[in-house]
């Protein structure tokens, strides 16, 4: 059922990598008819990875690229251009995520687009925007992490910048371009027509930080490298237990610490004036973890996850993936699919549980052009017409 949501919306993906890719796969969850329109080369997502990407691509190519139909077209002959104009026509969607200007010399830009199809949704996801003297700039995410902010306030306070170990901002950017898609979707049933939608890596990087800047702006204090802490709330963060493993603790409120010090045995610490507030254990962390740190390595993080979620703290392991798979609890909470590919059982689907069920997939991720004929046959074309594009090379198939 959740499938037909969006089922009599077309998207055409011309996209990608991840941001795009995976804003068009989280479109088909909701059950649009997404066509990925893929040059000969390939999207380079599916060779990028650690081992032998196979037919259907590599494990992160098939995580971001489900619920979609592949049809493989050479974008610089003139009939290939003409195929996706057709398709462009008959669309409700364009996502793209190609630097500025890019769209524009295949063809395809907001205007180009909008004379094809006037109600027409066109987003872009990019580096920097469309405009401005970045704008056409090369960018990537770990790009974008260093240069939004979001590098220098991963680490050790005394440590270098780290990258956040997966494409965040990829993932944020995605996520904005669904939302503002299915905003305009619903402009265009009250009569506003269609839209032309810029989202920039850049301006999704600094919203997840939005308190940093914000506190910047406000005070001139830039916000810390704070390791495994949490520069505003003490104590939390991560913590070494017994037998080399992590635990994560977080006093949110006040109220909280005489519960934590108590689930701890350390009622002495609760009437020590220098951290009655957060304020004050904050200022006198070092002080604190003094105490607090050296006991935690005395027991397993079984020992201490039993106590203080007794207390009602705010605690948990600091898992590996393979932790959270094996633990049956934890596992029943995601959206696992089962996608039945050699290199890819199953996969990670949208995070959205709709009227009790989370969306599923109709399709794995495509091979390169194993939707060509099909598509090209929905669009008019004749069996004749398709055989001339495929010789003539403005557009492949998947071999046999």
């Amino acid at each position: 059922m959740n499938r037909n949501i969006l089922s009599k919306i077309r998207v055409v993906d011309m996209t990608e990598g991840v941001a795009g890719p995976y804003a068009a796969t989280l479109l088909g969850d909701m059950g649009a008819d997404v066509i990925k329109v893929e040059r000969s080369e390939g999207d380079w997502q599916r060779s990028a990875g650690r081992g032998e990407p196979g037919r259907f691509g590599n494990p992160q190519f098939i995580a971001l690229n489900r619920n979609k139909r592949d049809i493989g077209i050479d974008l610089n002959t003139e009939s290939g251009r003409g195929i996706v104009e057709r398709l462009v026509g008959r669309a409700d969607v364009v996502i793209s995520n190609y630097r500025a200007g890019v769209m524009a010399r295949l063809g395809f830009d907001y205007e180009r687009c909008k004379a094809l199809k006037p109600d027409i949704i066109y987003c872009t996801i990019s580096g920097f925007g469309q405009d401005g003297a970045y704008a056409r700039l090369p960018a990537s995410d770990t790009i974008l992490q260093a240069v939004s902010g979001v590098m220098g306030v991963v680490g050790e306070p005394d440590g270098p910048p780290l990258r956040v170990g997966f494409p965040l901002i990829d993932m944020t950017a995605a996520n904005s371009a669904v939302q503002s898609v299915l905003l305009a979707l619903y402009g265009r049933l009250s009569g506003q027509g269609g839209a032309c939608i810029d989202v920039s890596l850049m301006a999704a990087a600094t919203a997840l930080m939005c308190g940093g800047f914000t506190e910047y702006l406000s005070t001139g204090r830039l916000p810390p490298r704070q390791g495994s802490q949490n520069s505003l709330l003490s104590p939390a963060g991560a913590f070494e237990v017994a037998g080399g493993r992590y635990i994560t603790i977080a006093v949110l409120r006040d109220s909280h610490w005489a519960k934590f010090c108590a689930a701890l045995g350390l009622d002495r610490l609760a009437a020590d004036n220098r951290f009655d507030s957060n304020a004050g254990r904050v200022q006198h962390r070092a002080e604190l973890h003094e105490v607090i740190v050296p006991l935690l390595k005395s027991q397993p993080a079984e020992y201490w996850l039993e106590r203080l979620r007794k207390a009602d703290i705010l605690c948990g392991p600091i898992n590996t993936v393979a932790d959270v798979l094996a633990d049956p609890v934890l596992k029943a909470c995601l959206p696992l699919l089962d996608i039945g590919l050699p290199n890819a059982a199953q996969a990670m689907g949208a995070p959205i549980r709709y009227n009790g069920q989370f969306f599923g997939a109709a399709r794995p991720a495509p091979a390169k052009g194993q939707h060509t004929r099909e598509v090209l046959a929905e669009l008019g074309y004749a069996a004749q017409d398709i055989e001339n594009f495929l010789s003539a090379g403005s557009v492949f198939a998947e071999a046999g």
